[in-house]
């Protein structure tokens, strides 16, 4: 059962550290999508003691925070998902996501969305025609059975699949990130050849992947998910790593699609 909170946040956006992204939104702490490998958590310290993903703090007035920032400095790259899912469940009763891109694209701002959602889709009104938008969205694997437990409460990845195709097709900057790669489960030539098959279906020209990060909280989370399927999570090689890039790499440009590495 998930435990919602509503906060009222100080700030809208912070200063981000990440490529490419001048400020961070984050409208949720927390993420009901639960990911056994997400690194949130031993990030932002949430709720340490609690398993990840059953806690989640609303915050209620972004918006009008957002706005009041703005007003004051709207230039700049706006990333929104950069510790949370800006679309996992909850943004259907909050539309929080969506009251800041209304605010962001009324001040013509730029934007980078990264979801493991195709909740997005609902605000293709908002991100059609927005030449400053790009959207990315997760898919670590096409398995959907590897996924179910990997990503327990995220949508299956044919629908995320299918999110990007109407993405790309309404004419939005898109790509797929490819992420997290993890070694031993979701490495394998197999598995990273048909993902890229399955991007190139929807239309993507741009797949950005990184590798399994080993942060200490979100590593026994995964181990105890791999063991109750009867999976060991590999050490971390940098053999592996670079075959893995070489294989994503074949792969792109066989299919005609740029790979980026992450962070």
């Amino acid at each position: 059962m998930t435990i919602v909170r509503q906060i009222e946040c100080k700030t809208a956006s912070s200063a981000s550290g990440l490529p490419g992204l001048d400020r961070a939104i984050n409208p949720y702490r927390g993420c009901s999508h639960a990911c056994a490998y997400c690194y949130a958590q031993d990030v932002t310290r949430f709720e340490m003691s609690r398993p990840w993903g059953e806690v989640i703090e609303v915050k209620k007035n972004i918006v009008s925070r957002l706005k009041s920032e703005l007003a004051k400095r709207a230039k700049g790259v706006y990333g929104l998902g950069t510790v949370t899912d800006p679309y996992q469940p909850l943004e259907k009763e909050y539309c929080l996501t969506r009251g800041c891109l209304q605010l962001l694209k009324r001040h013509e701002a730029s934007i980078s969305i990264l979801s493991k959602s195709d909740l997005v889709l609902r605000d293709l009104d908002l991100l059609s025609g927005w030449d400053g938008a790009e959207v990315g969205v997760s898919i670590g694997t096409v398995d959907s059975d590897l996924a179910a437990w990997l990503e327990p409460g995220a949508p299956s990845p044919r629908r995320r699949l299918e999110a990007l195709r109407t993405l790309s097709s309404a004419g939005i900057c898109t790509y797929l990130m490819a992420a997290p790669i993890i070694p031993g489960i979701s490495d394998s030539e197999d598995s990273l050849q048909e993902l890229v098959a399955r991007a190139h279906e929807s239309h993507v020209r741009m797949i950005m992947w990184d590798k399994y990060n080993p942060k200490p909280v979100a590593s026994s989370r995964l181990r105890r998910a791999l063991d109750a399927h009867g999976f060991e999570l590999k050490p971390f090689s940098m053999e592996q790593l670079n075959h893995t890039r070489s294989v994503l790499a074949r792969e792109c440009r066989r299919h005609g699609i740029e790979l980026d590495d992450a962070f």
